[in-house]
């Protein structure tokens, strides 16, 4: 089973900026590594020139620098559900291994993998 674990600071960084955006989505990335099944997220990056608005949010890749160790995406949206839109599926398809999504009231996150399969999420 694949489980993406992360730090309790990054989760709760996360979810305070998805918080302050509110109602834009605001979007982010974790730095991380890979384990052997899945992935240890460590810290919340914010990517600079991103984009936050009603019901998108993006952030240009030209800007990340390559040795980053950006390993997952999280994004907020608006109102429920925590599961990826189709737009989401196309952004996962062509960027990281992870990415996590969380709507209000913000205190917990869905994770899923590249293909929008939902991922175990733990708290470390």
């Amino acid at each position: 089973m694949v489980t993406v674990r992360i730090k309790r600071a990054a989760l709760e960084s996360a979810l305070e900026a998805a918080k302050h955006t509110y109602p834009d989505e605001f979007i982010g990335i974790l730095r991380g590594k890979k384990e052997k099944d899945g992935a240890l997220l460590t810290e919340l990056l914010i990517a600079p020139f991103s984009t936050y608005g009603n019901g998108f949010s993006s952030y240009s890749d030209f800007h990340i620098p390559a040795n980053v160790g950006a390993f997952a995406s999280f994004h907020s949206h608006p109102y429920p559900p925590a599961s990826p839109s189709a737009g989401d599926l196309q952004f996962f398809s062509r960027s990281l291994p992870f990415h996590l999504i969380a709507c209000p009231p913000f205190e917990s996150a869905n994770a899923f993998d590249s293909k929008g399969k939902q991922v175990a999420l733990e708290v470390v």
